[in-house]
């Protein structure tokens, strides 16, 4: 029960800071990468590559920490939303110039009711989920977070990361119609117009995915 909790208030974080495209990103960069606040800061356009192996596209993106760097996987959209965001940017300026207090705040911002996430929060729950899909004794998360078995994490992620196969967006009818139900549960808010505010839906999306759940 716990875990699906924890799985429900990074799908609200990821859908509900839809309403503000530069906070969304960040919220999908660090969900996506695991990027540690550093990461996220030293993050600039130029650091965003593709790479195209075996008839597969891999979005990538350079992450750097004091002397340490490493290339992580992005998920498709993710990628796309980052190129969008920094389109008018020079190729090493900073993609994200929130200081570490506005980047806890905005993820704060678009946490559950009753429930307060900061940066360090989310980026623990993402692999609190990742780490339950660990049914091998290779460690896929650990060699993500430093940098190694770059093509053992892409296929991992492909396999288990939520944000990688569309499962914390709410793009499927399937999906969101799953995520509404829980939705009321868990934050007791039943009102159409109120969901469709919080997670930036037209409200006639709402109504329609609400009632084909009965």
């Amino acid at each position: 029960m716990d875990l699906l909790r924890t799985e429900f208030d990074i799908h609200h974080i990821a859908v509900s800071s839809r309403r503000n495209i530069e906070e969304h990103a960040l919220v999908r960069f660090i969900i996506s990468t695991l990027a540690t606040p550093e990461e996220t800061e030293n993050f600039v356009k130029r650091d965003l590559r593709v790479i195209k192996k075996d008839d597969k596209i891999i979005y990538t993106v350079k992450l750097t920490s004091g002397r340490k760097t490493r290339i992580s996987p992005l998920d498709k959209k993710t990628y796309e939303l980052l190129l969008k965001i920094s389109e008018k940017k020079r190729g090493k300026e900073r993609v994200f110039k929130y200081t570490r207090r506005q980047m806890d705040e905005i993820i704060k911002k678009y946490s559950p009711p009753g429930r307060e996430y900061d940066f360090k929060k989310l980026r623990e729950a993402v692999m609190k989920i990742l780490k339950d899909c660990l049914f091998f004794e290779e460690d896929y998360i650990q060699y993500m977070l430093d940098g190694i078995n770059f093509d053992k994490v892409v296929d991992f992620l492909y396999d288990f990361h939520p944000l990688y196969s569309g499962m914390w967006d709410l793009d499927d009818d399937e999906v969101a119609k799953d995520f509404l139900y829980d939705f009321k549960k868990y934050t007791g808010i039943t009102d159409v117009k109120k969901i469709a505010e919080i997670l930036g839906e037209s409200e006639n999306r709402i109504k329609k995915l609400l009632n084909a759940q009965y």
